[in-house]
């Protein structure tokens, strides 16, 4: 040790400095690592809704596509008049709820950033209630559990009691397949 002024320094052992900058080394990785691996929390306002669960939101300066995960509704283009009536209602609910609106884009641990199209894979956040759940509590959208998230029970849960309810796309509609999408 020496002194300095009033303070004594303690001198670290040369056979201890190694060991310590490696493992400052190594634990500096991993938080670079992490920071990169797992996408913040990211606010921005919703600029368009192109369906049930797909829309548009400016995130600073730039404009994303981002698929609400976890949920799945009917397609504007389906065959099918009821499934095609219940796509619309979908994207009419989820325009009302998000249009003009600031939401917070949370990330899913288990599921990728961007799906095959390149959008980003988010919950949607508004006033604190998770959209994307509300989107099946309400009848508008299923669980949609081809790939594996976090909210995967909790949205089987919704959509449980959606049916139970038979509300949206499970009230029953006399001479229609139940199938679709």
């Amino acid at each position: 040790s020496c002194r300095l002024g009033a303070m004594q320094v303690h001198r670290i052992p040369a056979r201890a400095r190694l060991p310590i900058a490696l493992a400052a080394v190594v634990l500096a990785a991993l938080a670079a690592v992490a920071a990169e691996g797992s996408p913040a929390l990211r606010k921005g306002r919703v600029e368009w809704v192109a369906d049930g669960d797909t829309i548009t939101v400016r995130l600073e300066e730039t404009k994303e596509k981002v698929r609400l995960v976890g949920i799945d509704t009917p397609e504007l283009d389906d065959a099918n008049p009821w499934w095609r009536a219940l796509a619309e209602r979908a994207r009419d609910h989820a325009k009302s709820r998000l249009l003009g609106k600031t939401v917070v884009l949370e990330p899913d641990a288990l599921s990728a950033d961007r799906d095959k199209y390149g959008r980003l894979l988010r919950y949607v956040i508004l006033d604190g209630a998770d959209v994307n759940e509300e989107m099946i509590r309400e009848g508008y959208a299923r669980a949609y559990t081809r790939f594996a998230f976090e909210r995967a029970a909790r949205y089987k849960e919704a959509e449980k009691a959606a049916r139970a309810a038979k509300i949206g796309r499970w009230a029953p509609r006399e001479g229609e397949r139940r199938g679709g999408s």
